[in-house]
């Protein structure tokens, strides 16, 4: 029997930065979209000789795109990655409370945009490329995959 997999809805969860003996940042509350995405690049084939293809290499590198509310708190979003701006720091991304599934790693901070429209909420958008390759512990308990049975009619 195929194991059934419930979507995922992300949140509540938690995204924080640092660690807590290093200006630690988390801004869970403030967090209106947040993933991990890929780009790759691939060198080209080499034909060989007898008619082969030598595949050339493919390399992958890793961002962590977010967005959310901006504050102007001493230590908050806009002044820590301000004074943290190229700083090599820790990540950790728990999309969902209460499951083990968690994606760990180092991101570059660069400075997160500040300002917007008068008399809105104002969302940042922002990116920060890990440091190698990020973690992703998955999810194993049993709720996490496989769906409630179905009441009997």
């Amino acid at each position: 029997m195929a194991i059934k997999r419930p979507p995922v809805a992300l949140g509540p969860g938690t995204l924080t930065f640092g660690t807590v003996s290093v200006d630690m940042l988390d801004i869970s509350c403030q967090v209106t979209a947040a993933k991990v995405t890929f780009d790759s690049d691939k060198e080209d084939d080499l034909p060989t000789l007898c008619g082969g293809v030598l595949a050339g290499e493919k390399n992958y590198t890793a961002k962590l795109e977010a967005s959310a509310a901006q504050d102007i708190e001493k230590d908050g979003l806009i002044d820590w990655t301000w004074k943290h701006k190229g700083q090599e720091m820790p990540v950790v991304f728990v999309p969902k409370n209460g499951e083990a599934a968690a994606i760990n790693g180092i991101v570059v901070i660069d400075p997160v945009e500040f300002g917007g429209e008068v008399k809105k909420r104002n969302i940042s958008e922002f990116e920060f490329d890990f440091v190698g390759m990020p973690v992703f512990t998955p999810d194993a308990t049993a709720d996490s995959t496989e769906y409630p049975p179905l009441p009997e009619p």
